[in-house]
C-alpha cells in the first residue's frame, strides 16, 4: 500500500516519463534505417595428423576453431576480402561502371582508405562457433542487402584462399627452420658423445653409469679381502695365545697333529704297563728300568712335537698379520683414488645428461621435420561451405511494435524509479498518516481538497448563493455544503476534540499553523460552525492582529470594532456580532484596527482576563492565530488555551517546519490536541476513510425530516423529490 500510494501520488511523473519514452521509441523506430542480416555457415575440417585422447582432441578443436575465428577477423583477411568485392570504389564514392562491376581504381590505396575498408567490413560482422561442432556461422548486418550478401561470400572465399596460402607457407617455414636446427644439433650431439667417451676412458668408466668403473670395483674387492684377512689373523692370534698357555698334555689332546696324538697314546700304554709291573717288580728290576727308559724316550719325542706345533702356530699368525697389513695399505691407496674419482662424478653426470638431452632433442626434431614435410605436402583446402550467404528479403530491425513495447516498459520502469527518487527527496507531507508519523501527534481530521469557485447549495431544487457571503464563500464548506466530504471531516475534528477529554472538554481552542496559507483560518471558521451546529454558544476570535482575514469572509469593515478595540479600550463594549442568521449562536470578533504592537497586546494581562471572561460567557471559544514560525504572537495564547490545534496543509507543509512548530508548542507546555491535515487528496488517504467519505451523502439514520433554514444550518438538506 505504501508503494501504491507513492505511485498514485507521483502518477503524473510516471505517466509523463512513460509517454516520453514511448514517443522516443516510436520516433527512433521510424527514423532508424532498416538493417538487413545475412549469414553463411562453413565447416573447418580437423588436421589429418591430429591424435590423442578424446579430451585432448576436444581442447585442440576448440582452440583451433577460436584461432580460425581470429584469423577471419584479422585486418589482412578483411582487407583482401574488401578489395576482392570492390569496396574501394564505394569508399571513394565511385558509383559508375567500375563500381557496378566491382573493380577497384588504379590509384594506390591510402592508409585512411584501407582503414575505412576494414572498418566497413568489421562494422556489421559477427562470427559464432556452433556448440559441439566444427561449424562457423558468419553473419553480417547492413543497410544494403545485396552488399551484405556480397561481403559474406567474398570473406569466405578470401579466407579459404588465404588459409591455404598461409597454412602452406607456415608449414614450409617450420620445415626450413627445423632442418637448420637439426644440422646444427647433429654436430652438437656428436661433440657431446665424443667428450663423454673421452671422459669414460680417462677415468676408467667402463659402463654407461658413473658408478661402473675399475677404481670402485677394485676398492670393493680389496675391502672384502681385508675383511677376510683380518678375521683370519684374529683367529690365528687366539690360537697362538692358547698354544702358549696350554700344558703339553692338554695341547696334545687339543692339537690336530696325528703324530702327537700317537705319541700320547704310546705314553699312556707304557704307563699302564709300568703300573702293572710295579705291583710285582721293584724299581731296580731290569724290566722296570727298561719300561722307564721307553717312557722317557716317548716323552722326549712328545716335547719335541709340542715345540714344533707351537712354532707352526706362531708362524701362521705372523703370516696372517703381515697379509692384513699389506691389504690395509693397498685399500688406503685405493680409497684415495676413489675420493679423487668422486670429484669428477659431477662433471661426468653433466656430460652424460647433456649428451642424452642433445640426442633426444635431435630425435624429436627429426620426427617433427618428417611431420612438417608431410603436412606441407598434404596442405589442402580444409574449409567446406555449407550454406552460402543469400540476399535477405526483409530487415531484422527496427521492429516498431517491439521497440514501442520496450519503450513503454522502459518508461514505466524509469518513471517509477524517478517517482521514488522524487519521493525520497521531497519532504512535503501529503497524508494524515505521514503527518502522524512525522510529528508524533494524533491526527484529528483529514480535510479533503475544496474546489475553488462559488460553492453551490441545493435549496428546493435550485442553485443559488446564500446571502451575506460576498467573499471567500468556499471557506464555509461546513455551512454551504454540509453533506460534502469536507463538512464531514470538520465534524470528525469536532468529535475528536470534544472526546479527547470527556470529563472536561476544551472550552478555549487555539488554531494555528507553521506558516501562512496553510488553511488555519478556514479550519478555525469551520470548526466554529460545526461547534455552533451542536447548539453551543461559540465565539470565533480573529487573533491574527497582523493579517487577519475573517472580516472578508463575513463582509465586515476592516477598521471597525474588533479584538484590538477590546484590548485597548476598557469598559463596556457593544454586543458581539452574530453574522450568520442560520447560526445565531455563532459570534464573531474580527481583528479590528491594526495595532503597532500585536505581540505585546496578545501576551498582556488584559488578553488573559479577556480570554477568561469569554470562557465564562461562551461554551466554546475558537481563536484563529498567527503562524508559529512567522511571528511569536501565538505562543502566549497557546499557553492559556485548553487545546491547541496545529494545521498542516497537504503537499505544502514540510516535515521540518511541522516539527519546529510542534517543538515550540512543547517548549512552552502548550496543550497540543493534535494535527489537522488540510487540503488532502483522498486518493492518497486510507482506503476505508476514502470509501466512507464517498458514501457519506447517502448515509442517514431513520427518516429525514423536511429541510428548513435551521436544518440546513445544522447540516441537513432535502433529498431529491421522488426518492
Amino acid at each position: 500500500m505504501d508503494v501504491w500510494r507513492v505511485l498514485i501520488k507521483r502518477r503524473y511523473t510516471v505517466l509523463t516519463v512513460t509517454i516520453l519514452c514511448l514517443a522516443f521509441a516510436v520516433w527512433h523506430a521510424y527514423r532508424t534505417p532498416p538493417v538487413y542480416e545475412t549469414s553463411s555457415t562453413i565447416e573447418i575440417k580437423p588436421s589429418a595428423l591430429s591424435g590423442g585422447s578424446a579430451e585432448i582432441q576436444a581442447v585442440e578443436d576448440t582452440v583451433a576453431l577460436q584461432t580460425e575465428v581470429e584469423v577471419i577477423q584479422s585486418d589482412s583477411v578483411l582487407f583482401q576480402a574488401a578489395r576482392s568485392i570492390g569496396l574501394l570504389s564505394a569508399i571513394r564514392g565511385n558509383h559508375g561502371r567500375n563500381a557496378a562491376a566491382g573493380a577497384a581504381s588504379s590509384a594506390p590505396i591510402t592508409p585512411l582508405e584501407r582503414y575505412a575498408m576494414i572498418r566497413m567490413m568489421k562494422g556489421g560482422l559477427s562470427i559464432n562457433i556452433i556448440p559441439n561442432t566444427r561449424i562457423l556461422e558468419i553473419r553480417y548486418q547492413g543497410t544494403n542487402p545485396q552488399l551484405a550478401a556480397k561481403i559474406v561470400n567474398g570473406l569466405v572465399e578470401t579466407y579459404s584462399d588465404e588459409g591455404m596460402r598461409i597454412s602452406f607457407e607456415r608449414t614450409t617455414h617450420v620445415s626450413d627452420w627445423l632442418e637448420r636446427q637439426i644440422n646444427s644439433l647433429k654436430q652438437d650431439a656428436a661433440d657431446a658423445q665424443r667428450k663423454l667417451a673421452d671422459y669414460q676412458r680417462a677415468h676408467n668408466i667402463v659402463g654407461t653409469d658413473e658408478n661402473s668403473n675399475l677404481t670402485l670395483q677394485t676398492l670393493e674387492k680389496l675391502s672384502n679381502e681385508l675383511d677376510d684377512a683380518e678375521a683370519d689373523r684374529i683367529m690365528k692370534e687366539a690360537r697362538t695365545r692358547d698354544f702358549s698357555t696350554m700344558k703339553p698334555d692338554v695341547l696334545a689332546l687339543s692339537s690336530d697333529d696325528p703324530v702327537l696324538a700317537t705319541l700320547y697314546q704310546q705314553l699312556s700304554d707304557l704307563e699302564d704297563q709300568r703300573a702293572q709291573m710295579a705291583t710285582k717288580l721293584g724299581p731296580k728290576h731290569p724290566a722296570m728300568q727298561q719300561i722307564d727308559f721307553q717312557i722317557g724316550k716317548v716323552k722326549a719325542k712328545i716335547d719335541k712335537e709340542v715345540g714344533l706345533a707351537r712354532r707352526q702356530v706362531q708362524d701362521e699368525y705372523q703370516t696372517a698379520a703381515h697379509l692384513e697389513s699389506s691389504l690395509r695399505g693397498r685399500l688406503g691407496a685405493q680409497e684415495e683414488a676413489a675420493y679423487k674419482l668422486n670429484e669428477d662424478v659431477a662433471q661426468y653426470s653433466m656430460l652424460r645428461h647433456q649428451a642424452e638431452l642433445t640426442r633426444t632433442l635431435f630425435d624429436t626434431l627429426q620426427t617433427n621435420l618428417k611431420e612438417a614435410t608431410i603436412n606441407a605436402g598434404m596442405s589442402a583446402a580444409n574449409i567446406t561451405v555449407i550454406d552460402p550467404a543469400e540476399v535477405p528479403l526483409s530487415p531484422i530491425s527496427p521492429r516498431p511494435s517491439k521497440t514501442a513495447f520496450l519503450g513503454l516498459i522502459a518508461g514505466l520502469v524509469i518513471g517509477c524509479v524517478l517517482a521514488f527518487v522524487i519521493e525520497s527527496i521531497d519532504d512535503r507531507l501529503r497524508t494524515s498518516e505521514e503527518v502522524e508519523n512525522a510529528s508524533m501527534l494524533p491526527s484529528l481530521a483529514a480535510i479533503p481538497r475544496i474546489v475553488n469557485g462559488a460553492v453551490r447549495k441545493k435549496i428546493e431544487g435550485k442553485d443559488e448563493a446564500v446571502p451575506g457571503f460576498p467573499q471567500a464563500q468556499q471557506q464555509l464548506i461546513a455551512l454551504r455544503d454540509p453533506q460534502s466530504n469536507g463538512a464531514e471531516a470538520y465534524r470528525s475534528m469536532r468529535s475528536a476534540l470534544l472526546l479527547s477529554s470527556i470529563d472536561s472538554p476544551p472550552r478555549v481552542i487555539v488554531v494555528t499553523s507553521s506558516f501562512p496559507s496553510e488553511g488555519k483560518t478556514t479550519t478555525a471558521l469551520n470548526l466554529a460552525i460545526v461547534l455552533a451546529q451542536r447548539g453551543e454558544r461559540v465565539l470565533l476570535v480573529d487573533a491574527d492582529l497582523r493579517r487577519g482575514s475573517l472580516y472578508r469572509v463575513f463582509g465586515l469593515p476592516s477598521q471597525g470594532f474588533g479584538l484590538s478595540t477590546v484590548l485597548t479600550h476598557k469598559g463596556e463594549h457593544p454586543e458581539l456580532l452574530a453574522p450568520l442568521h442560520e447560526l445565531p449562536t455563532l459570534h464573531v470578533l474580527p481583528t479590528g484596527p491594526r495595532p503597532p504592537n500585536p505581540a505585546e497586546m496578545l501576551s498582556s494581562k488584559r488578553m488573559e482576563e479577556q480570554m477568561h471572561a469569554w470562557a465564562q460567557q461562551f461554551d466554546r471559544v475558537v481563536l484563529d492565530t498567527a503562524p508559529l514560525l512567522a511571528v511569536s504572537d501565538t505562543q502566549a495564547l497557546a499557553v492559556r488555551a485548553d487545546a491547541v490545534v496545529l494545521v498542516a496543509r497537504a503537499g505544502v507543509t514540510r516535515k521540518r517546519a511541522l516539527l519546529r512548530a510542534r517543538d515550540q508548542l512543547w517548549r512552552v507546555n502548550a496543550p497540543v490536541a493534535g494535527v489537522v491535515v488540510n487540503d488532502v487528496d483522498l486518493r492518497l488517504e486510507n482506503f476505508y476513510t476514502y470509501r466512507y467519505g464517498m458514501s457519506a451523502r447517502d448515509y442517514w439514520y431513520g427518516t429525514r425530516p423536511d429541510a428548513t433554514s435551521s436544518s440546513r444550518a445544522y447540516g441537513y438538506e432535502d433529498e431529491k423529490k421522488g426518492e
